[in-house]
């Protein structure tokens, strides 16, 4: 087959899953319209970020409308398509012919044939005023993220015409974070596959120092960081530990400092866990956030009881905290146990099989279950 994912690389899963449909013998390629400033890998980068000009609509406009005569599945993220450019201020929900316009490449690849596909993060489709009236727990509050006026005010109602317009052109929707389970029709939920975990090598936690607990927030609002660090500030008198705050810092470069840390604190009001975490996890390292209960039945039930993810809880989280840290010759055991659940259910090598499936037959089952089995074969 040959696949094309893009038009934006979000968090590393759609190279990751590029590179394991190549090693299934696949062409499989991923595109982006720009990059962006954390660095992550693309096969081809049409233009800079928000650098509106003649030669990048050209470009952009180029690969989108030709693509489809080029590849048999094309694979969207974050709720676009190629000529969907938010970076140059074209959104869907303002008119039909803008709409049509930025829809002009999905809509192509439809009429010729292509089966096309959706893998969402979260706030592509998550609309802040949804979450902050269904959600007790949740970084969609005045308090809590600061995009959440912006959202609340206009973002949203993109959010939805992107539900409502986009989606229905493709065969196949998914879901990385369980939360969009109530909001996405008809969508599937897929573990992150954004880490080569096979590869990845193990950097276990040391026994008998001081606890190195990692923080990384791409934004610390959604991460709830000013939370997790006053809880820390309040748990130094008690214990000894040292914290690891990383912030604007290159993938790659992000990547080699994690390796130092004995556990990670991912989020605390997002009610899941991010690509953050499987990184860490894929290092052998324990992880700390909160997942919301009532996302569960989203996720596949062996999924569930298998999460290796330390509870963290923000009404309670000094307690929280002060139990793991009470209990510091555990997290070598813990980070064990991650590296095995990041194998099992977030290896891209078992999703790329799962995805061909899809690709060929996109009303087939969603079920990664099945490679694990023959993996563990």
């Amino acid at each position: 087959m040959r696949i094309l994912h893009g038009p934006v690389n979000v968090g590393n899963q759609p190279w990751s899953l590029s590179r394991a449909e190549r090693a299934l013998g696949h062409k499989s390629d991923v595109v982006v319209n720009y990059g962006t400033w954390l660095g992550y890998p693309a096969d081809k980068t049409l233009s800079e970020y928000g650098k509106d000009s003649r030669k990048a609509r050209l470009a952009r406009t180029a690969f989108a409308l030709t693509a489809p005569f080029r590849y048999d599945v094309i694979h969207y993220y974050f709720g676009r398509s190629f000529m969907l450019w938010d970076d140059f201020g074209r959104i869907l929900g303002r008119s039909p012919e803008e709409d049509r316009n930025a829809l002009r490449d999905a809509t192509l690849a439809k009429k010729l044939g292509r089966k096309l596909f959706m893998t969402l993060q979260g706030c592509d489709a998550r609309q802040a005023d949804v979450s902050n009236r269904t959600n007790t727990i949740t970084m969609c509050k005045p308090d809590g993220c600061p995009a959440y006026v912006a959202c609340t005010t206009g973002i949203d109602t993109t959010r939805r015409a992107m539900i409502e317009k986009l989606l229905p052109l493709m065969d196949r929707v998914f879901y990385l974070n369980p939360e969009l389970g109530h909001l996405v029709p008809n969508g599937t939920f897929m573990p992150y596959a954004n880490v080569n975990v096979e590869g990845q090598n193990e950097f276990a936690p040391v026994p008998g120092r001081r606890p190195r607990i990692v923080h990384a927030p791409s934004n610390a609002g959604i991460k709830g960081t000013p939370l997790v660090l006053a809880a820390l500030e309040r748990l130094k008198a008690r214990f000894d530990f040292e914290l690891i705050l990383i912030e604007n810092t290159p993938h790659t470069e992000a990547m080699k400092l994690y390796q130092s840390a004995d556990m990670a604190i991912d989020q605390v009001l997002a009610g899941w866990y991010g690509g953050f975490a499987v990184e860490l996890m894929a290092m052998g390292k324990p992880v700390a956030a909160y997942i919301r209960e009532e996302d569960r039945s989203f996720l596949p039930a062996k999924m569930w009881d298998e999460l290796p993810i330390l509870r963290l809880d923000p009404r309670t989280l000094d307690d929280d905290l002060a139990a793991i840290l009470a209990s510091p010759a555990k997290l070598v055991e813990q980070g064990e146990r991650s590296r095995r659940f990041v194998l099992r259910w977030h290896n891209p090598a078992v999703t790329a099989k799962a995805l061909a499936r899809i690709y060929e037959d996109p009303n087939a089952p969603f079920d990664i279950s099945r490679d694990m089995r023959k993996e563990a074969a």
